[in-house]
């Protein structure tokens, strides 16, 4: 971990070198001395990093080197902060300059004093290596060299899985008992034994799906939020038109719907990891006896929970893996190449030690199983072995002494990225774009060598979370249409290793609702002071409990880091007072995210001190203003807005000032026509913008960088063609979304498209039948994943078009996107087509699907197609499909797939098949 502090604050002094030689005249000297010394020591730390778990004294001296790091970078942070307020506020008069001048050289002295006085402290620690056992401090002697990456063994979740075949044999036979009244069976054990396997193993078995009703999951943590596993239940079952509606709904009325929605429902429901008998009763009211054997599972650590909800039905505790079976895990973990032979010959040998010390537990197998994964040769294994009883204790220190050996054995540069997982909310879909814009904010992301092949920093953040996922410890959640991962999380065992380490390394301190204080005024609460905090980065999280004001104590000067997380539907507030003093004390943050906060007045022009700021995202509620200073932010990489709601003021024509700017977000509900952005070489992701003077005036030409686009309120065809002529480098495009302002509008020639070869998502809203081109749509890219029309008024002659793509998984057809009366999909069409959703189509009234079309369709969505007059035929040849969506239809089209209805037989092969019912007439 030193070794990566260290290694950023030599970039960053390098940074500053190049880009801020303007605020370091005179300093720059003892600068690059100070980032020379740092280079000497940086050969050894990678090698201290490791040793450090061994002894104490390596401990204390990485420490006193990354503690001296901060110092140097405290120093220059700080002077260029002070120099840049009084040379940004100009000087008027003589005798002002003057003492602005003689104020400077005042600086300049005492920064050149504490320089030299951290040099001379790493001195002293340079002299002392001899007494850790390390004589040379000659450039380029490091032992460590980094490992690439195993490609070749990806984590798939959840496909490793030994030992359970006769429990979930067992729970399929429990689970479609017809029993008169709901029945709750639960899995019992500690972390990390396999239940959350085990139940979703079940839970997608075919047996289960075809035998209830409805299913639902929902992960509960230790902090559970009632209202949120509720709602997040029943949006499940609900009309997506009906979702606004249930997000404003208060708790008692989400118990309510779910309750009697699931009243006619032979239904089961997966509660996993639940924590208290207290957490059980808040959901019990949520479930009613249903129809004849409907369930809830549900998972925990605590057998008094499952005794609680069901005293009648024995909970079932897996039982740990045999010595076969720990072997065999471990084997398909650590050689996924050889899963028909087994282990190669000679390491059969430290079979029975290495599965004894996992004690049976499948996480740590597995985890085990990945760390060795990397290791290719017998000896590497025996020091791994020699290893692991010096982490080994009962319990689950014990697991958690295993999960360590993976973080120790984990590439520098990795450390850093794994820790920083932990700031996150227990149970947390951690959206992968954005942690990885803070990874590189944070800077723990170098910059590519020039003639990388165009490689960027956000490509290799990606390669570091790849890695992370290839070694066990992180896992993958939700992945997008080109199969992307679009969230990731961390298991409860690795999240407490997150933090374990964190504490230890000083990285990272959490407030969450247990150390928050109430004020005098109950309907306060006060964060404690970050004075004395020793992290450079502090996260709040703020719990289900709500109050009027939440005020912040002293903050700490040496800050780096603020985020504030909020659960999703509520909302703190915050005194304009408290964050201009926040923007005071915290003035070299370079990292600030403030999650769903009412801030009255808007913000504070003090934002501009940040001057260090690289990342910034509000959340923030209410009629926002956002002051001009945020022009000072010349150091952001990331300006998020798009949750600021629901309306911002007119953004500051400011932004072109932050030209290292690489992903700007803008309001969707803000006007932003005439924003200046031609300075922003760097932007790779500009969303949310609106057409306007801008784009005429060819700012968007001079974005060579872009990869992501979205463009709204296009109001003319004229504006359309500026705007594709202006992607003067189509092959670096991956995501563009045009949207006109009126549906009758319609795009000029689309041929530029045909050029954008990695081009993934294209979003294109307007009319495009007008203008037929001879070529028949070719400019449809095949690298095409997801493809989404609204208002396109297309012909028969396109579904040949679509159907070709070879990539597109996701076809999003709405409102007026298609005239035709019928609609065919060939044989062999839409071969790789998993997401289907016809929406507002009138005119449709046959649909054919001829057999061998579709074959990889998984979920498919009918909506307000009201004269079209059945299912097609082929949807009972298409075996892949495992979800049908039919929503705003006549009642005579849901009848026809109902059980019993004309079409079912058609249907009768899908496990779930949700029919949402016109709303009453008085919500329509």
């Amino acid at each position: 971990m030193a070794e990566s502090a260290v290694s950023f604050v030599v970039e960053r002094f390098g940074d500053l070198l190049i880009h801020e030689a303007f605020f370091l005249h005179g300093v720059s000297g003892q600068v690059t001395r100070m980032q020379t010394e740092m280079k000497r020591m940086l050969c050894f730390l990678k090698d201290a990093d490791a040793m450090q778990e061994r002894n104490e004294r390596d401990r204390n001296w990485v420490a006193e080197i990354r503690d001296a790091t901060y110092d140097a970078e405290d120093v220059i942070d700080t002077f260029i902060l002070k120099v840049a307020s009084r040379r940004r506020g100009g000087f008027k008069g003589v005798l002002k300059r003057y003492v602005c001048i003689f104020n400077e050289w005042i600086d300049l002295h005492k920064v050149g004093t504490k320089m030299e006085a951290i040099q001379a402290n790493i001195r002293d620690i340079t002299n002392s290596l001899p007494t850790y056992g390390i004589t040379s401090i000659n450039e380029g002697e490091g032992t460590e060299s980094q490992k690439e990456p195993r490609q070749s063994y990806p984590h798939v979740k959840e496909e490793d899985v030994i030992g359970l075949e006769e429990d979930i044999e067992a729970f399929v036979s429990e689970l479609i008992k017809e029993e008169i009244r709901c029945r709750v069976v639960s899995i019992v054990g500690m972390g990390g034994l396999g239940k959350t396997t085990l139940a979703k193993k079940v839970y997608s078995h075919d047996v289960i799906t075809r035998h209830f009703d409805c299913t639902a999951w929902a992960f509960i943590s230790q902090q559970c939020r009632t209202r949120d596993v509720i709602h997040g239940i029943l949006k499940r079952f609900v009309n997506p038109d009906e979702r606004e509606i249930i997000d404003k709904m208060k708790e008692e009325e989400l118990v309510e719907k779910l309750y009697k929605f699931l009243e006619e429902k032979r239904y089961l429901v997966v509660l996993d990891d639940i924590w208290s008998t207290n957490t059980w009763d808040r959901l019990r009211p949520a479930f009613p006896n249903g129809k004849a054997g409907s369930k809830v599972l549900l998972t925990t650590r605590n057998k008094e929970v499952a005794v609680h909800a069901d005293p009648w039905n024995a909970p079932h505790e897996p039982r740990y893996l045999t010595e076969e079976e720990s072997w065999v895990l471990l084997c398909n973990k650590a050689f996924p190449k050889n899963l028909s032979t087994g282990c190669p010959p000679g390491f059969e040998k430290f079979r029975r030690e290495i599965v004894e010390k996992c004690g049976g537990l499948p996480l740590a197998v597995v985890v085990v199983g990945g760390l060795l994964a990397t290791k290719m040769s017998l000896n590497q294994w025996e020091k791994v072995l020699s290893n692991i009883s010096t982490h080994l204790d009962r319990g689950e220190q014990r697991v958690l002494g295993l999960l360590a050996l993976s973080y120790n054995d984990l590439p520098y540069h990795l450390k850093p990225c794994f820790l920083y997982l932990g700031m996150f909310p227990e149970d947390f879909a951690i959206p992968v774009g954005r942690l990885i814009r803070l990874w590189i904010a944070e800077g723990f992301i170098p910059q590519p060598r020039q003639g990388a092949g165009g490689e960027t920093m956000e490509d290799v953040a990606e390669q570091y979370l790849v890695e992370l996922i290839h070694r066990c410890m992180v896992q993958i959640g939700e992945r997008g249409s080109t199969r992307e991962i679009k969230t990731c999380h961390v298991h409860d065992l690795m999240r407490d290793l997150c933090l374990l380490k964190a504490r230890e390394e000083n990285f990272l301190e959490i407030c969450n609702q247990g150390n928050m204080e109430v004020g005098d005024d109950d309907s306060v609460v006060v964060i404690p002071s970050l004075e004395t905090a020793k992290s450079r980065r502090y996260v709040i999280h703020f719990g289900e409990q709500t109050y009027d004001t939440y005020l912040f104590e002293r903050g700490a000067l040496n800050l780096r880091s603020l985020l504030l997380f909020v659960p999703p539907r509520l909302t703190i507030r915050l005194r304009k007072k408290q964050l201009k003093n926040m923007y005071k004390d915290f003035k070299l943050l370079r990292v600030l995210h403030i999650g769903s906060v009412i801030v009255q007045g808007g913000l504070p022009r003090e934002i501009g001190n940040l001057i260090h700021l690289r990342y910034l995202r509000l959340e923030c509620i209410g009629l926002m203003k956002l002051p001009p200073s945020i022009g000072k932010l010349r150091s952001l990489q990331t300006l998020d807005l798009q949750h600021v709601q629901p309306m911002v003021e007119t953004v500051p024509d400011v932004i072109w000032k932050m030209e290292r700017l690489r992903h700007l977000y803008l309001p969707a509900s803000q006007n932003n026509t005439d924003l200046r952005i031609d300075t922003l070489r760097n932007l790779q992701t500009l969303k949310y913008a609106k057409a306007g003077s801008w784009i005429e005036e060819g700012h968007l030409a001079k974005l060579t960088n872009i990869q992501k686009l979205t463009i709204e309120e296009i109001s003319s065809s004229e504006q359309a063609e500026a705007v594709l002529e202006s992607i003067v480098r189509p092959d670096r495009l991956l995501y563009l979304a045009l949207i006109f302002l009126h549906d009758q509008m319609t795009f000029p020639s689309l041929a530029i498209l045909s050029h954008c070869h990695h081009l993934s998502k294209l979003y294109l809203w307007g009319r495009i039948r007008e203008q037929v081109p001879e070529d028949h749509y070719g400019f449809l890219p095949p690298s095409l994943s997801t493809l989404s029309l609204k208002w396109s008024e297309l012909e028969q002659d396109w579904m040949s078009t679509m159907e070709n793509l070879p990539n597109l998984r996701t076809l999003l057809l709405d409102d007026y996107s298609y005239t035709g009366k019928e609609m065919i999909c060939s044989t062999k069409g839409f071969s790789q087509l998993e997401f289907l959703s016809l929406q507002g189509m009138d005119k449709l009234e046959e649909w054919r699907v001829e057999e061998g079309a579709m074959s990889s369709l998984r979920e498919l969505m009918i909506f307000e197609c009201r004269n079209l007059r059945m299912v097609p035929e082929g949807l009972k040849f298409i075996t892949t499909l495992r979800e049908l969506k039919i929503g705003r239809m006549p009642h005579a089209f849901e009848d026809r797939v109902r059980g019993g209805g004309a079409d079912y037989y058609k249907v009768e092969h899908i496990p779930s098949i949700i029919c949402f019912s016109t709303l009453p007439e008085e919500d329509m």
